[in-house]
């Protein structure tokens, strides 16, 4: 791939970078409570960036025969690119592979057994309930070399989980609910059963609430979704495009002491770790916020460059795609109490397990506003049902400025590791 690859750029330009990405995968899905769907696919490409006269130009290509002609269009494209002066990296390391073996024992009938069998214990409870499930197995390897001597490569694997439930009660009330993993190889289903199971059972008994201000838990799914209000004012491009609330805050304390939140490529079991990123640069455990203060944006070397910072080594990228910086793994310092302690310690609050509509928020100045689609009260420390026709309000960063407890419990969601967060005074419209 080099060889090729040097022979068509002339003497006398910059640097460039090659990545190849290769991938298989196999989506298993059911709606309605019956198989819909099976496929397997395989997709493979190369992507070509060359710099020249300070500028770059990118292709790419499906065609494993055709990376000459790919890096000629690259190099076609520079004097459209845009002016990028950076140094690409040289001393990548491998420190590991977000890969495990056990994704080679994935077998599509076993699977399918064993979501019909997830069904049917669901539906033995809730003879009426609608499920849809989705399963996927997937193996790739991405190589990258660069014009620094640069060539690295890793395995990858990757097992996901999703379950939806949506069950009509006697008096017309729907309840919908859902669960996901995302795993490095595969997993029992059975577990996301009993979680499905417990949300509906909780749901069952319909409790009202007046308007007002409530103490509110945001379990880690639901306290995902606001962080990443937050999370998106650390992307170097934010910061660049003059939109994110914290630029040029860098070293002020903004929030409350006991907020520590990191970029981790390191989270255990986390298919969404890689040992490089799109360019090269190894990763590293960067601290966004520490103890309140802000300390680091993500960026890869284009934005890095821009922002007078060194590379954090957040560069995503495809095959088909030019890299931009995005989050390995968002977590956030988990607390000392319990999630049952939490519960026990509220005299009437809510649990707000799932909402919709947030994305009608605004995520520059951290507002929020949803409805709650599924919610729980909590009297005397026991829930006692669900709330319904309720919408939740406020400001996030204003919440993570104040008053707020964060559980010792952490559930990984998708590529974040997150604590329960319990709130004293959320609003509540009812």
């Amino acid at each position: 791939m080099r060889e090729l690859i040097e022979k068509v750029i002339p003497k006398g330009s910059g640097w460039y970078d090659a990545v190849y990405v290769s991938g298989k995968s196999t989506p298993v899905s059911f709606k309605n409570n019956r198989l819909y769907s099976l496929s397997e696919s395989e997709n493979s490409g190369f992507g070509v960036r060359i710099n020249k006269d300070s500028r770059t130009g990118f292709s790419y290509t499906n065609e494993l025969n055709n990376i000459a002609d790919t890096a000629k269009r690259a190099l076609a494209m520079c004097s459209f690119g845009d002016e990028e002066n950076f140094t690409l990296p040289e001393n990548t390391t491998v420190s590991f592979e977000p890969y495990d073996d056990a994704i080679s024992k994935f077998n599509v009938s076993d699977e399918i057994k064993s979501a019909e069998k997830m069904i049917e214990d669901i539906k033995s409870v809730y003879p009426s309930i609608s499920v849809d499930l989705g399963i996927s197995s997937s193996t790739g390897t991405v190589r990258l070399i660069n014009s620094r001597g640069v060539d690295v490569s890793y395995r990858e694997s990757y097992y996901g989980l999703s379950v939806s439930c949506s069950y009509i009660m006697s008096d017309g009330t729907r309840i919908e609910t859902w669960e996901s993993r995302s795993e490095l190889k595969p997993v029992d289903c059975s577990a996301l059963k009993d979680v499905i199971l417990g949300k509906i059972e909780r749901a069952l008994t319909i409790e009202k609430i007046d308007s007002g201000l409530y103490p509110v838990i945001f379990p880690p799914q639901a306290f995902g979704r606001l962080i990443g209000f937050i999370a998106s004012g650390f992307s170097g491009v934010s910061v660049w495009k003059g939109v994110s609330p914290v630029a040029g805050k860098q070293g002020e304390k903004i929030f409350s002491e006991f907020f520590t939140m990191t970029d981790n490529p390191y989270l255990e079991g986390s298919p969404f770790n890689v040992p490089f990123d799109g360019e090269g640069v190894t990763v590293a455990k960067n601290f966004l916020i520490r103890n309140g203060v802000v300390e680091t944006f993500i960026n890869d070397l284009k934005y890095a460059e821009r922002l007078g910072l060194s590379p954090t080594g957040n560069a995503s990228r495809g095959y088909s795609s030019l890299p931009s910086p995005s989050f390995h793994g968002i977590a956030v310092e988990p607390g000392e109490k319990s999630f049952e302690e939490m519960i026990s310690g509220i005299d009437r609050g809510i649990v707000a397990e799932q909402f919709i509509g947030l994305g009608q928020s605004n995520t520059i100045t951290g507002d929020f506003s949803a409805n709650m689609d599924l919610a729980y009260l909590v009297e005397k420390g026991k829930i006692k049902g669900r709330v319904k026709d309720c919408m939740i309000s406020g400001n996030i960063n204003e919440l993570m400025k104040g008053e707020f407890t964060l559980s010792k419990d952490v559930e990984r969601r998708g590529s974040s590791l997150l604590p329960y967060a319990l709130f004293p005074a959320v609003n509540i419209t009812a």
